[in-house]
């Protein structure tokens, strides 16, 4: 092949492939939707983003800008008609993370600088709050209690005490029934050992001191509901 029949091979095949990526394939069962089609989903350097159910039965979609001080807020209830809801400044300390929801209206996030945790209530939902958590440690490992609690375990410490079991860790019970003033119910230290009743959500921690009980009186209730029905009650 000479040069010029191989300049014109070249120019043939690149054309082709230009057309080929310029047509979108369509699909009767899947549709992507992409900043460039859809303006809308287009976020200035996003860092994060979280997906929140309202108790109207709304889908909101949180995302997080300006290295963690703005949110911008997306309806996505229905995903063939996503509207930009509201954008709110928060006073965050830098860029974080979304880790876990607290209750109904709050999550828990976490400084990727190490600075912390806060928790951001979704109590007004087109105005999320940011606040601060003193009752959580950063470095705490969180675990739901229902959807009103929290259990914090925190890690293991570096110095120890002798006494102290090498496997012993602290916990905390948090009430967040009211996400805006989380309330600090119990401090457990040392923790041994810990079990739980699964038909009840019932928690036992042992210490030196003895037993703590941690009950959810909410599942206590269920699971009496469900036994008298199989009883016939």
């Amino acid at each position: 092949m000479n040069l010029k029949a191989l300049l014109t091979a070249t120019i043939v095949a690149t054309a082709t492939l230009t057309s080929s990526a310029a047509v979108r394939p369509h699909s009767k069962t899947i549709v992507v939707e992409s900043p460039e089609n859809l303006p809308i989903l287009a976020q200035n350097d996003p860092e994060a983003m979280y997906l929140h159910d309202t108790s109207d039965g709304r889908t909101l979609l949180y995302v997080e800008v300006e290295n963690g001080g703005s949110l911008n807020t997306l309806d996505v209830t229905d995903p063939a008609n996503i509207q930009r809801i509201a954008r709110t400044t928060i006073p965050a300390n830098t860029a974080f993370d979304f880790v876990e929801p607290i209750g109904e209206q709050a999550v828990l996030i976490r400084y990727r600088d190490g600075s912390g945790v806060a928790l951001l209530s979704f109590k007004h939902y087109k105005q999320p709050i940011l606040v601060a958590a003193p009752t959580i440690d950063e470095d705490a490992v969180s675990e739901p209690l229902g959807q009103t609690g929290l259990l914090l375990t925190s890690s293991q410490r570096a110095y120890r005490p002798v006494s102290q079991p090498l496997n012993a860790r602290n916990y905390k019970v948090v009430d967040t029934a009211n996400p805006v003033q989380p309330a600090l119910l119990a401090m457990i230290s040392d923790v041994q050992q810990r079990l739980t009743k699964s038909d009840t959500g019932t928690l036992f921690l042992l210490n030196r001191d003895g037993i703590t009980v941690v009950r959810r009186l909410r599942v206590e209730q269920d699971h009496q509901v469900e036994l008298d029905a199989q009883m016939g009650n």
